[in-house]
Protein backbone atom coordinates (compact mmCIF):
# COMPACT_ATOMS: atom_id res chain seq x y z
CA UNK A 1 0.00 0.00 0.00
CA UNK A 2 1.60 3.72 -0.80
CA UNK A 3 2.48 6.04 1.55
CA UNK A 4 -0.41 8.80 1.91
CA UNK A 5 1.16 11.59 0.13
CA UNK A 6 2.32 14.99 2.50
CA UNK A 7 1.06 18.12 0.93
CA UNK A 8 3.95 19.73 1.45
CA UNK A 9 7.10 20.50 -0.40
CA UNK A 10 10.23 18.63 1.06
CA UNK A 11 13.44 19.90 -0.07
CA UNK A 12 16.44 17.83 0.53
CA UNK A 13 20.17 19.49 1.72
CA UNK A 14 20.45 22.84 4.27
CA UNK A 15 22.86 23.92 2.06
CA UNK A 16 23.13 27.15 0.11
CA UNK A 17 20.60 25.87 -2.98
CA UNK A 18 18.47 24.13 -0.23
CA UNK A 19 18.06 27.33 1.84
CA UNK A 20 17.27 29.65 -0.84
CA UNK A 21 14.72 27.22 -2.41
CA UNK A 22 13.08 27.05 0.94
CA UNK A 23 13.01 30.69 0.94
CA UNK A 24 11.35 31.01 -2.86
CA UNK A 25 9.27 28.69 -2.41
CA UNK A 26 7.57 29.87 1.27
CA UNK A 27 7.88 33.57 -0.22
CA UNK A 28 4.77 32.10 -2.24
CA UNK A 29 2.62 30.55 0.47
CA UNK A 30 3.93 27.37 -0.82
CA UNK A 31 3.75 24.78 2.41
CA UNK A 32 7.97 23.68 2.96
CA UNK A 33 10.32 21.97 5.12
CA UNK A 34 13.78 21.20 4.78
CA UNK A 35 15.36 17.87 5.13
CA UNK A 36 18.82 18.01 6.65
CA UNK A 37 21.24 15.52 8.53
CA UNK A 38 20.73 14.67 12.25
CA UNK A 39 23.15 15.76 14.06
CA UNK A 40 25.91 17.25 10.92
CA UNK A 41 26.99 20.83 11.05
CA UNK A 42 28.21 22.35 8.09
CA UNK A 43 31.76 23.46 8.34
CA UNK A 44 33.31 26.64 8.11
CA UNK A 45 34.45 27.47 4.19
CA UNK A 46 37.10 30.11 2.80
CA UNK A 47 34.71 30.37 -0.69
CA UNK A 48 33.11 33.15 -2.27
CA UNK A 49 30.60 33.40 -4.61
CA UNK A 50 30.34 35.36 -7.89
CA UNK A 51 26.79 37.22 -8.07
CA UNK A 52 25.68 38.13 -11.10
CA UNK A 53 23.54 41.56 -11.01
CA UNK A 54 20.44 39.90 -12.03
CA UNK A 55 21.12 36.83 -9.50
CA UNK A 56 21.42 39.44 -7.03
CA UNK A 57 17.93 41.39 -8.37
CA UNK A 58 15.98 38.23 -7.35
CA UNK A 59 17.32 37.59 -3.93
CA UNK A 60 15.97 41.16 -3.26
CA UNK A 61 12.96 40.32 -4.75
CA UNK A 62 13.10 37.49 -2.10
CA UNK A 63 13.76 40.09 0.44
CA UNK A 64 17.22 38.59 1.99
CA UNK A 65 18.08 41.32 4.75
CA UNK A 66 21.56 42.76 4.31
CA UNK A 67 23.02 41.73 0.70
CA UNK A 68 24.76 45.15 0.19
CA UNK A 69 26.73 45.13 3.49
CA UNK A 70 27.47 41.19 2.90
CA UNK A 71 28.53 41.49 -0.88
CA UNK A 72 30.93 43.53 -2.33
CA UNK A 73 29.91 45.45 -5.99
CA UNK A 74 32.33 44.62 -9.21
CA UNK A 75 32.41 47.11 -11.22
CA UNK A 76 35.49 46.25 -13.45
CA UNK A 77 35.71 42.26 -14.44
CA UNK A 78 40.19 41.94 -16.50
CA UNK A 79 41.17 39.42 -18.14
CA UNK A 80 44.83 38.95 -18.68
CA UNK A 81 46.20 36.77 -21.69
CA UNK A 82 49.46 35.90 -19.45
CA UNK A 83 51.99 33.68 -21.06
CA UNK A 84 55.33 34.64 -19.21
CA UNK A 85 54.69 34.31 -15.52
CA UNK A 86 54.35 38.74 -15.61
CA UNK A 87 51.47 40.92 -15.76
CA UNK A 88 50.49 40.88 -19.50
CA UNK A 89 49.54 44.22 -21.00
CA UNK A 90 47.63 42.31 -23.53
CA UNK A 91 44.26 42.61 -21.83
CA UNK A 92 40.61 43.41 -22.14
CA UNK A 93 38.12 44.97 -19.61
CA UNK A 94 34.72 44.33 -18.67
CA UNK A 95 33.32 47.53 -17.42
CA UNK A 96 29.58 48.24 -15.93
CA UNK A 97 27.76 50.35 -18.68
CA UNK A 98 25.13 51.42 -16.27
CA UNK A 99 25.07 52.56 -12.49
CA UNK A 100 24.39 49.14 -11.42
CA UNK A 101 27.79 46.85 -10.88
CA UNK A 102 28.51 43.79 -13.24
CA UNK A 103 28.34 41.52 -9.96
CA UNK A 104 28.76 40.94 -6.55
CA UNK A 105 31.01 38.77 -4.38
CA UNK A 106 30.00 37.17 -1.26
CA UNK A 107 31.94 34.98 1.11
CA UNK A 108 30.12 31.27 1.37
CA UNK A 109 29.52 31.86 5.07
CA UNK A 110 28.22 34.77 5.09
CA UNK A 111 25.65 34.22 2.23
CA UNK A 112 24.83 30.92 4.08
CA UNK A 113 24.21 32.94 7.73
CA UNK A 114 22.09 35.55 6.10
CA UNK A 115 20.04 32.69 4.71
CA UNK A 116 19.57 31.02 7.83
CA UNK A 117 18.21 33.92 9.29
CA UNK A 118 15.26 33.85 6.61
CA UNK A 119 14.92 30.60 7.17
CA UNK A 120 13.83 31.13 11.29
CA UNK A 121 12.26 34.46 10.29
CA UNK A 122 9.69 32.28 7.95
CA UNK A 123 9.29 29.65 10.07
CA UNK A 124 10.59 26.84 7.46
CA UNK A 125 10.57 23.42 9.51
CA UNK A 126 13.90 21.47 9.59
CA UNK A 127 13.63 17.51 9.74
CA UNK A 128 15.31 14.73 9.85
CA UNK A 129 13.38 11.60 7.92
CA UNK A 130 12.00 12.06 4.66
CA UNK A 131 8.60 11.84 3.79
CA UNK A 132 6.22 10.99 1.11
CA UNK A 133 5.96 14.50 -0.40
CA UNK A 134 3.72 16.08 -2.67
CA UNK A 135 6.82 17.44 -4.41
CA UNK A 136 10.82 16.57 -3.25
CA UNK A 137 13.45 18.66 -4.20
CA UNK A 138 16.99 17.01 -3.99
CA UNK A 139 19.56 19.47 -4.01
CA UNK A 140 22.38 17.22 -3.17
CA UNK A 141 22.25 13.52 -4.80
CA UNK A 142 20.96 12.34 -8.34
CA UNK A 143 18.02 10.22 -6.83
CA UNK A 144 16.16 9.54 -10.10
CA UNK A 145 19.20 7.91 -11.53
CA UNK A 146 19.19 9.37 -14.85
CA UNK A 147 21.87 9.06 -17.22
CA UNK A 148 24.44 12.20 -17.09
CA UNK A 149 27.30 13.65 -19.34
CA UNK A 150 30.37 14.15 -17.34
CA UNK A 151 34.35 14.54 -17.46
CA UNK A 152 37.15 14.68 -15.25
CA UNK A 153 39.08 17.99 -16.00
CA UNK A 154 41.91 16.22 -14.11
CA UNK A 155 42.22 19.75 -11.85
CA UNK A 156 41.54 21.01 -8.60
CA UNK A 157 40.45 24.23 -7.40
CA UNK A 158 42.42 25.66 -4.35
CA UNK A 159 40.70 28.39 -2.62
CA UNK A 160 42.08 31.06 0.06
CA UNK A 161 41.48 34.48 1.52
CA UNK A 162 44.85 37.19 1.25
CA UNK A 163 44.57 40.18 3.01
CA UNK A 164 46.69 43.37 1.60
CA UNK A 165 47.04 47.07 1.81
CA UNK A 166 44.24 48.43 1.39
CA UNK A 167 42.78 49.67 -2.31
CA UNK A 168 39.76 50.63 -4.61
CA UNK A 169 38.74 46.76 -4.60
CA UNK A 170 36.09 46.60 -7.06
CA UNK A 171 38.13 44.62 -9.87
CA UNK A 172 37.74 41.04 -10.13
CA UNK A 173 41.01 40.04 -12.16
CA UNK A 174 41.16 36.52 -14.01
CA UNK A 175 44.82 35.58 -15.05
CA UNK A 176 45.32 32.95 -17.41
CA UNK A 177 48.25 31.81 -16.56
CA UNK A 178 50.52 28.53 -17.92
CA UNK A 179 49.93 26.57 -14.48
CA UNK A 180 45.94 27.18 -14.72
CA UNK A 181 43.33 29.91 -14.52
CA UNK A 182 43.74 32.07 -11.04
CA UNK A 183 41.19 34.50 -10.24
CA UNK A 184 41.69 37.68 -8.16
CA UNK A 185 37.88 38.16 -6.47
CA UNK A 186 37.64 40.95 -4.05
CA UNK A 187 36.03 40.58 -0.97
CA UNK A 188 36.85 44.54 0.65
CA UNK A 189 39.11 46.92 0.60
CA UNK A 190 42.07 44.93 1.85
CA UNK A 191 40.71 41.32 1.03
CA UNK A 192 41.09 39.46 -2.18
CA UNK A 193 39.60 35.63 -2.21
CA UNK A 194 41.21 34.17 -4.99
CA UNK A 195 40.64 30.45 -6.80
CA UNK A 196 43.34 28.74 -8.79
CA UNK A 197 42.73 25.63 -10.99
CA UNK A 198 46.00 23.59 -11.38
CA UNK A 199 46.11 20.19 -12.92
CA UNK A 200 47.54 17.30 -11.52
CA UNK A 201 50.98 17.40 -12.34
CA UNK A 202 51.45 21.13 -11.92
CA UNK A 203 54.89 21.94 -9.75
CA UNK A 204 52.65 25.20 -8.41
CA UNK A 205 50.86 22.98 -6.29
CA UNK A 206 53.71 22.45 -3.91
CA UNK A 207 53.44 26.04 -3.16
CA UNK A 208 50.19 25.23 -1.53
CA UNK A 209 51.80 22.84 1.17
CA UNK A 210 53.52 26.04 2.52
CA UNK A 211 51.81 29.45 3.26
CA UNK A 212 55.49 31.45 3.51
CA UNK A 213 56.11 30.00 -0.48
CA UNK A 214 53.07 30.94 -1.53
CA UNK A 215 52.73 34.15 -0.10
CA UNK A 216 56.67 35.18 -2.00
CA UNK A 217 55.45 33.87 -5.24
CA UNK A 218 52.12 36.05 -5.22
CA UNK A 219 54.03 39.06 -3.95
CA UNK A 220 56.39 38.43 -6.83
CA UNK A 221 54.04 37.80 -9.30
CA UNK A 222 50.85 40.12 -8.52
CA UNK A 223 52.21 43.57 -7.46
CA UNK A 224 49.09 45.15 -7.93
CA UNK A 225 48.49 43.92 -4.51
CA UNK A 226 50.77 44.96 -1.67
CA UNK A 227 52.48 43.00 1.13
CA UNK A 228 50.19 39.88 0.57
CA UNK A 229 49.87 37.71 3.51
CA UNK A 230 47.51 34.28 3.33
CA UNK A 231 44.58 35.22 5.77
CA UNK A 232 42.84 31.99 5.60
CA UNK A 233 43.35 27.58 5.48
CA UNK A 234 43.56 26.92 1.95
CA UNK A 235 40.63 24.66 0.46
CA UNK A 236 40.65 22.28 -2.84
CA UNK A 237 38.14 20.11 -4.69
CA UNK A 238 38.22 18.24 -7.50
CA UNK A 239 37.01 19.62 -10.88
CA UNK A 240 34.66 17.97 -13.21
CA UNK A 241 31.41 18.39 -15.72
CA UNK A 242 28.69 16.36 -14.96
CA UNK A 243 25.50 17.08 -16.57
CA UNK A 244 22.45 15.42 -15.40
CA UNK A 245 20.14 14.46 -19.29
CA UNK A 246 16.84 14.87 -17.19
CA UNK A 247 15.93 16.47 -13.81
CA UNK A 248 12.74 15.40 -12.97
CA UNK A 249 10.65 12.34 -12.55
CA UNK A 250 6.99 12.54 -10.72
CA UNK A 251 6.53 14.48 -7.42
CA UNK A 252 10.82 14.54 -8.01
CA UNK A 253 13.19 17.32 -9.69
CA UNK A 254 16.91 17.38 -8.79
CA UNK A 255 18.06 21.27 -8.67
CA UNK A 256 21.57 23.31 -8.29
CA UNK A 257 25.22 22.20 -8.77
CA UNK A 258 24.56 18.58 -8.46
CA UNK A 259 22.80 18.81 -11.77
CA UNK A 260 24.81 20.73 -14.06
CA UNK A 261 28.48 20.99 -12.46
CA UNK A 262 30.73 23.31 -14.28
CA UNK A 263 34.50 24.43 -14.21
CA UNK A 264 35.00 27.77 -11.96
CA UNK A 265 37.04 29.25 -14.70
CA UNK A 266 33.84 32.16 -14.79
CA UNK A 267 32.45 31.87 -11.52
CA UNK A 268 29.20 30.94 -12.94
CA UNK A 269 28.30 28.20 -10.95
CA UNK A 270 26.12 29.72 -8.35
CA UNK A 271 24.05 31.75 -10.73
CA UNK A 272 22.96 29.28 -12.66
CA UNK A 273 21.83 27.52 -9.33
CA UNK A 274 19.66 31.11 -8.78
CA UNK A 275 18.19 31.15 -12.25
CA UNK A 276 16.90 27.27 -11.98
CA UNK A 277 15.27 28.42 -8.78
CA UNK A 278 14.03 31.53 -10.34
CA UNK A 279 12.64 29.42 -13.25
CA UNK A 280 11.06 27.72 -10.27
CA UNK A 281 9.97 30.06 -8.49
CA UNK A 282 8.35 32.20 -11.36
CA UNK A 283 6.19 28.87 -12.45
CA UNK A 284 4.90 28.23 -8.95
CA UNK A 285 4.02 32.26 -8.78
CA UNK A 286 2.08 32.02 -11.73
CA UNK A 287 -0.14 28.56 -11.21
CA UNK A 288 -0.69 28.94 -7.52
CA UNK A 289 -4.01 30.38 -8.18
CA UNK A 290 -5.08 27.63 -10.25
CA UNK A 291 -4.17 24.95 -7.17
CA UNK A 292 -2.13 22.55 -9.02
CA UNK A 293 -0.68 19.40 -7.52
CA UNK A 294 2.59 20.82 -6.55
CA UNK A 295 4.42 17.29 -8.09
CA UNK A 296 1.91 16.77 -10.91
CA UNK A 297 4.43 15.94 -13.70
CA UNK A 298 2.92 18.27 -16.84
CA UNK A 299 4.13 21.40 -14.05
CA UNK A 300 7.58 19.15 -13.32
CA UNK A 301 8.08 19.33 -17.25
CA UNK A 302 7.51 23.26 -18.11
CA UNK A 303 10.09 24.03 -15.53
CA UNK A 304 12.74 21.53 -17.09
CA UNK A 305 11.65 22.98 -20.35
CA UNK A 306 12.45 26.16 -19.37
CA UNK A 307 16.17 25.29 -18.04
CA UNK A 308 17.15 22.27 -19.90
CA UNK A 309 18.26 23.43 -23.48
CA UNK A 310 20.02 26.99 -22.09
CA UNK A 311 21.83 25.29 -18.83
CA UNK A 312 23.53 22.89 -21.31
CA UNK A 313 24.45 25.45 -24.15
CA UNK A 314 25.44 27.74 -21.14
CA UNK A 315 27.53 24.80 -19.32
CA UNK A 316 28.87 24.01 -22.90
CA UNK A 317 30.45 27.67 -23.66
CA UNK A 318 32.32 27.77 -19.75
CA UNK A 319 33.37 24.46 -20.64
CA UNK A 320 34.80 25.69 -24.47
CA UNK A 321 36.02 28.52 -22.68
CA UNK A 322 38.13 26.38 -20.46
CA UNK A 323 39.53 24.20 -23.50
CA UNK A 324 40.74 27.22 -25.33
CA UNK A 325 42.34 29.00 -22.25
CA UNK A 326 44.41 25.75 -21.51
CA UNK A 327 46.13 25.89 -24.75
CA UNK A 328 49.36 26.99 -23.74
CA UNK A 329 51.94 26.95 -26.51
CA UNK A 330 53.11 30.52 -28.01
CA UNK A 331 51.38 30.49 -31.54
CA UNK A 332 47.98 29.88 -29.68
CA UNK A 333 48.79 32.64 -27.06
CA UNK A 334 49.10 35.05 -29.40
CA UNK A 335 45.97 34.26 -31.40
CA UNK A 336 44.63 34.71 -28.08
CA UNK A 337 46.61 38.06 -27.44
CA UNK A 338 44.85 39.12 -30.66
CA UNK A 339 41.39 38.22 -30.33
CA UNK A 340 41.95 39.99 -26.77
CA UNK A 341 42.94 43.43 -28.79
CA UNK A 342 40.19 43.28 -31.50
CA UNK A 343 37.56 42.23 -29.07
CA UNK A 344 38.00 45.87 -27.31
CA UNK A 345 37.22 47.48 -30.05
CA UNK A 346 33.77 46.16 -30.09
CA UNK A 347 31.92 47.59 -26.86
CA UNK A 348 28.38 46.02 -28.39
CA UNK A 349 29.77 42.24 -28.10
CA UNK A 350 31.80 43.10 -25.07
CA UNK A 351 27.98 44.50 -24.28
CA UNK A 352 26.23 40.73 -25.27
CA UNK A 353 29.21 38.85 -23.21
CA UNK A 354 28.12 40.60 -20.30
CA UNK A 355 24.53 39.84 -20.52
CA UNK A 356 25.09 36.17 -21.09
CA UNK A 357 26.89 35.97 -18.46
CA UNK A 358 24.34 37.79 -16.39
CA UNK A 359 20.96 36.55 -17.04
CA UNK A 360 22.24 33.04 -19.21
CA UNK A 361 20.14 32.41 -22.86
CA UNK A 362 16.93 34.33 -22.89
CA UNK A 363 14.73 33.47 -25.67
Amino acid sequence: MDKKIIQKIGIIGDGLTGKLTAVALSRLGYPVEIIGKKGSKSSASVASISISNDSFKFLKELKINNLEKICNPINTIKLYENHNNHLDPDSIFFNKTKKVPLSYIVLKDKLNKQLELEIKNQKINKVYNDKNYALAINTIANDIKVKNINWNYQEDAFTFIIKHEKLLNNCSRQFFLKHGPLAFLPICSNETSLVWSLSKNSKIREKMNSKLLLEKYLNNSFQIYKNIKINSKIEHFPLKFDFLTSTIKPRKIILGDISHRIHPIAGQGWNMTVRDIKQLYDLYKSKKKYGYDYGELSLLEQYESKVKFNNLIFASSIDLVRRLFKLQNKEISNLRKKGFRQLDKFPEIKNEIIKFADKGLSF
